[in-house]
């Protein structure tokens, strides 16, 4: 998945100093690809995009190359506090004075929202922790919500209403792929 922002600059032509606008707004976007398959799985994925009604419907996504942290969690962790905004969450229910809980490029899933993990999370004394997460929260998460670990999605949707080709070889069916963005 790719990321995206929504940052502008403006440079002064007098003086060369920059301002920079940060709107707060940030985003997941990709493609999805899938290798050569049997006539009735490439019928599950056409079913699939079908059911989606082009930008329509949304669907959970994750990646599946990374389904668990490379940290070493530990704990129940879950939301500290209600009202939470920003690009950082505040947790409890770690292990205490616990270090490498998570690592920078680990994933996190609240409710159904996916965050990347920013920089190595480790527990205070209390088994509290602030976890620098990319994008913004999206919801403000109620107190004690449950952070999911293992197997995170979020929610997203087709980029595009149309444009997701298929391919037919001898003995293989496929796709060129589709694109997708996270459905805010």
């Amino acid at each position: 998945l790719d990321t995206r922002e929504a940052v502008a600059a403006n440079a002064s032509p007098f003086t060369g100093q920059t301002q920079t606008y940060d709107w707060q707004a940030s985003w997941w976007e990709g493609q999805v690809s899938l290798p050569p398959m049997v006539h009735a799985n490439a019928d599950v994925w056409q079913a699939f995009l079908r059911q989606c009604h082009g930008q329509s419907n949304a669907f959970l996504l994750g990646n599946p190359k990374a389904t668990t942290p490379r940290g070493a969690p530990s704990g129940v962790p879950v939301v500290s506090g209600a009202g939470q905004t920003g690009y950082s969450l505040v947790t409890r229910g770690w292990t205490v004075k616990r270090f490498n809980l998570l690592r920078a490029g680990d994933s996190i899933q609240i409710g159904y929202r996916l965050y990347r993990v920013l920089n190595q999370v480790d527990s205070d004394a209390g088994g509290d922790a602030t976890i620098a997460i990319w994008p913004n929260l999206r919801d403000q998460p109620a107190d004690g919500t449950p952070l999911v670990l293992n197997h995170c999605k979020g929610l997203f949707r087709l980029k595009n209403n149309s444009g997701n080709k298929f391919s037919i070889n001898a003995g293989s069916y496929g796709f060129t792929g589709f694109a997708v963005q996270e459905a805010i």
